[in-house]
């Protein structure tokens, strides 16, 4: 379902997938995630939409088809079922925050969002240096965690990574030792914690087709805004929101609809304790279509 978000996705087809009837599959599917596949698909085309809305420069007509939704009348009426404005509205406000955001402000709450709307933009809003860096392809053994909740970095013990280590000791799969990736698809501004995924990961030699819950994901090499980070999982979150909203298109790069991922430099310590040295958070980039090379931003 994540991977085709954009293409019409039947739930016959998903539960063929799963080896189950459309009808077994369904109340399973509810059981384990919260929400039925029909709900919980037009919850995620939702999410990337207003991820595109903030990054990109595209019609909301393009935005709306490339996220899944048939007709742009069928995306606005979900988009302000859930958030209470239309994505033209939306993306008004966004741009006047950018507009007038001043970055000395420590904290700002931009008019026209109230603060029980999931949209609002409340966040620290101290200057966020930032660096373009190139980053290498990567295998990642991936476990999936939901929410915030439990990802301690710096203590005793750091769930999932703690088990994704253990897995790969067991089944000895060569793995990193001073690395710990984590990667945020969802914005914790529009998703409640409760749903957000987070996905955990260790760096590995090679492809492996590891067994459930554990998954392989191939990061690839690319281009990204990094920032050097201090302090835990609200403050990476706070870091994402700030370049996601006030970042605009600089030497011929724009933010990329991909999800932001962080790296923490760790040590182990003879008691097994993990300590973070450092952690840089990255928000992916592409090149902007409308910039040509020798050209200025």
């Amino acid at each position: 379902m994540e991977e085709r978000l954009e293409e019409p996705v039947t739930l016959a087809e998903i539960a063929a997938v799963a080896g189950l009837s459309p009808h077994h599959f369904h109340r399973v599917f509810r059981a384990v995630v919260g929400e039925n596949p029909k709900a919980h698909l037009r919850r995620l085309r939702l999410e990337r939409a207003v991820y595109r809305l903030k990054v990109s420069t595209d019609t909301v007509l393009h935005i709306a088809l490339e996220s899944g939704f048939a007709t742009p009348e069928t995306f606005t009426r979900a988009f302000v079922q859930r958030f209470e404005i239309s994505p033209s509205e939306y993306r008004r406000m966004l741009r006047a925050y950018r507009e007038h955001a001043d970055l000395a402000q420590q904290s700002t709450t931009f008019a026209g969002f109230a603060e029980e709307t999931p949209l609002t933009l409340r966040y620290d809003l101290d200057a966020v240096p930032v660096r373009v860096e190139s980053t290498p392809e990567r295998h990642l053994l991936v476990l999936r965690h939901r929410g915030y909740n439990g990802l301690g970095i710096g203590h005793p013990s750091v769930e999932p990574w703690q088990q994704l280590r253990a897995f790969a000791i067991e089944h000895g799969i060569a793995h990193s030792s001073d690395l710990l990736v984590g990667i945020t698809p969802d914005d914790p501004y529009v998703v409640d914690n409760e749903q957000i995924r987070f996905d955990a990961g260790i760096p590995i030699a090679a492809p492996i087709d590891p067994p459930h819950p554990f998954t392989y994901r191939q990061m690839p090499a690319q281009v990204c805004v990094a920032h050097r980070h201090t302090g835990g999982a609200e403050q990476i979150a706070k870091t994402f929101a700030a370049i996601g909203v006030q970042w605009m298109p600089s030497e011929g790069w724009r933010l990329r609809c991909a999800p932001p991922f962080e790296i923490h430099h760790v040590d182990q310590r003879a008691n097994d304790a993990v300590r973070v040295s450092w952690t840089d958070a990255y928000v992916p980039l592409d090149h902007h279509p409308d910039h040509h090379p020798g050209e200025g931003p």
